[in-house]
């Protein structure tokens, strides 16, 4: 029985008395090393969700609220995070179509027909096999939740 405990206890000890390289992370590109602002990239809305008996995007919804600080538009970002670049603007009232949102509920994946043809179908109206990446004709991506109030479809 003692051996059976002590094998186990010596890899331990090895293990945390080796020298490792961290799993291919290097000092410069784990803490920004270089002072270039860290910039999240861009992250696909998904539609589908629901699964195959709704719509790809089952939510219809409006921008509200967007002059609180003083701003004039609702930036869409290409990542739910506020570093991302903006791929669009909304202004008060726009109507989206929303998707998806993010694990902590703070953004929401949406689709946004043209202002010029808010009535554009973009492709989510109906239920789609399974959930995937957007790419229809319309714009999207990823908005503050709080700017964002459901409507009747």
């Amino acid at each position: 029985m003692p051996m059976k405990v002590l094998i186990p206890a010596l890899c331990l000890l090895l293990a945390a008395c080796s020298q490792s390289v961290g799993m291919g992370n290097d000092d410069d590109a784990l803490f920004n090393v270089g002072g270039e602002p860290m910039m999240p990239g861009t992250r696909p809305v998904r539609i589908g969700e629901g699964g195959p008996a709704f719509a790809a995007c089952a939510n219809v919804a409006r921008v509200v609220n967007i002059s609180a600080e003083g701003e004039t538009y609702l930036p869409v970002r290409a990542a739910p995070f506020l570093e991302a670049s903006e791929v669009l603007r909304l202004p008060n009232d726009s109507r989206l179509l929303v998707c998806t949102r993010s694990i902590d509920q703070r953004w929401q994946g949406v689709v946004v027909p043209p202002a010029s043809a808010p009535d554009t179908d973009c492709g989510v109206g109906a239920p789609v096999a399974s959930p995937r990446a957007y790419a229809g004709p319309c714009v999207s991506g990823w908005v503050a939740s709080a700017f964002v109030r459901a409507v009747a479809n």
